[in-house]
C-alpha cells in the first residue's frame, strides 16, 4: 500500500493520470486489482489486491479512515470551523484559538511536520504528526474562580431560608488559552499557557520545537523500555534454560542412579532366586536322605521281632516318597530351571532401597515391607548349603 499525504493539486492530478493510464494500458498484473482513494481531497492511498477481488471491508476501512483523518490544511480547518466543540473556549476567544491552530500548522509544516484533524470522533480532534507519530492537541480556555455576588433572587431566597448557603465562588472565562500536546504513556502531556507577558502565539516556534523534543524523548524512552524488556526477556529465557538444563542434569543423574541400582538389584535378585532354588533342591535331597535313614532304622528295629502288620508297606511308601523328592534321582528337576532368571518387580524391591522397579522414582515402603526386605537380604547374604545344618 502506498500513501501520499495531503498532496498539492498538481501532484494529485499527476497521480490520478498515472493510475488511469496504468489501468487503461493493462499494466495491472493478472489476477490483481488496483484501488485508490483521494481523487479530489485528503491523502492518496493506492493498494494492489491479489486474488479474485479486493477485501471490501478492508478497503472501506482504509477509504473511510483516509477521509476522516486528514492533514490537508483546507479540510482540517474547514472541519474545525464547522464544529469547534473540542476547542473548549468562549465564543469571544474562538477566532484567536482558530488562528493559533493555523499558526501551529504553518510552523509544523515549516519544520517538516503536519497538523491534522481526526473526524472519526463525535467532534473534530486536532493532532500533530511527526513522521508516523501522532500526538493529540487540546486547546482550552482556563477558568478563574471569583467571589460569588448573590443575585437579588438569591437574596430573597436567603431571607426566607436563612440556613441555605449560596455558592462561594463563580467560575468565569479567563481569556487565557491553554495548549496541551499528549505524550506517549498514560495521562502524560506537555502544557503551555498564556501568561501576563507572553501569549501562546508568541511561543509557536518554541511549542513545535518542544513537541519535537517530546517525540524524540518518547522514542528514546520507548526504545529504552523495549531494550529493558528484551533484556529482561533474555534473562528470563537464560534462567529458564539454566533451570531446564539443571532439571535435565538432575533427571540424567537420577536415571543413572536408578540404572545402577537396577543393575545391582538384578544381579543380587537373580542370585537370591538361584540360592532359593538350590536350597529347595538341597533341602529335598537332605529330606530324602533322612527319610531313607528313618526307613532303614525302622527295618533294623523290627529285626528279630514279630512285628507283622503294615510296617513293610510304610517303609516301601517312605522310600518311594524319598525317591520322588530326591533331585539326585531326577536331575531334570534342576536342569529344567533357568539358571539365569529374570527377576520380577517383587524380586527386585528388597535390593532397590526406595527406588521403584518400574522407573527412576521413589516408592513408599511400609515398615512391614522394609522388615521383610531386610530378612530377604540377610538370607541372601548368609545362606549357603555348607553353612546350614542339614535340618535347616
Amino acid at each position: 500500500m502506498v500513501r501520499i499525504e495531503s498532496p498539492d493539486s498538481g501532484t494529485r492530478a499527476r497521480y490520478r493520470r498515472s493510475i488511469h493510464a496504468f489501468k487503461q494500458q493493462g499494466l495491472v498484473p493478472s489476477g490483481h486489482h488496483l484501488r485508490h482513494t483521494g481523487r479530489d481531497a485528503g491523502d492518496i492511498v493506492i493498494r494492489l489486491y491479489a486474488g479474485a477481488g479486493p477485501d471490501e471491508t478492508d478497503w472501506n476501512r482504509i477509504r473511510l479512515n483516509t477521509r476522516r483523518v486528514t492533514t490537508d490544511p483546507h479540510l482540517a480547518f474547514s472541519a474545525l470551523e464547522a464544529d469547534p466543540t473540542n476547542l473548549a473556549v468562549s465564543p469571544g476567544l474562538l477566532p484567536r484559538a482558530l488562528l493559533l491552530i493555523r499558526q501551529l500548522a504553518s510552523e509544523a509544516a515549516r519544520r517538516g511536520h503536519r497538523l491534522g484533524v481526526n473526524t472519526k470522533a463525535k467532534h473534530p480532534q486536532v493532532f500533530l504528526q511527526a513522521g508516523q507519530v501522532r500526538r493529540t492537541v487540546t486547546l482550552t480556555e482556563e477558568r478563574d474562580q471569583v467571589p460569588h455576588e448573590p443575585t437579588a433572587e438569591e437574596l430573597k431566597v436567603l431571607r426566607l431560608r436563612p440556613w441555605m448557603k449560596p455558592a462561594e465562588f463563580d467560575v468565569v472565562d479567563s481569556g487565557r488559552l491553554r495548549l496541551e500536546i499528549a505524550r506517549a504513556g498514560h495521562d502524560k502531556r506537555d502544557t503551555w499557557t498564556d501568561t501576563a507577558r507572553v501569549r501562546l502565539e508568541q511561543r509557536v516556534a518554541q511549542i513545535i520545537q518542544e513537541f519535537e523534543a517530546g517525540v524524540t524523548t518518547d522514542e528514546q524512552q520507548r526504545r529504552a523500555a523495549e531494550a529493558a524488556r528484551e533484556k529482561a526477556a533474555a534473562e528470563h529465557r537464560r534462567r529458564q534454560e539454566e533451570a531446564a538444563a539443571e532439571r535435565r542434569r538432575q533427571e540424567e543423574a537420577t536415571l543413572a542412579q536408578w540404572h545402577a541400582a537396577m543393575a545391582d538389584a538384578r544381579v543380587r535378585a537373580a542370585d537370591t532366586i538361584r540360592a532359593e532354588t538350590f536350597r529347595h533342591a538341597y533341602q529335598a535331597w537332605t529330606t530324602a536322605a533322612g527319610i531313607r535313614a528313618f526307613c532303614t532304622a525302622l527295618e533294623q528295629a523290627a529285626e528279630g521281632r514279630t512285628v507283622g502288620g503294615y510296617l513293610a508297606s510304610w517303609v516301601a511308601w517312605g522310600r518311594a516318597a524319598a525317591d520322588r523328592i530326591d533331585p539326585t534321582h531326577n536331575p531334570r528337576v534342576l536342569a529344567d530351571i533357568n539358571y539365569k532368571p529374570e527377576p520380577g518387580p517383587d524380586d527386585l524391591r528388597p535390593f532397590l532401597g526406595d527406588w521403584s522397579p518400574h522407573g527412576p522414582r521413589k516408592e513408599h515402603r511400609p515398615d512391614h515391607d522394609r522388615q521383610a526386605h531386610a530378612d530377604i537380604r540377610r538370607q541372601a547374604e548368609s545362606w549357603h548349603h555348607g553353612l546350614r545344618d542339614r535340618g535347616a
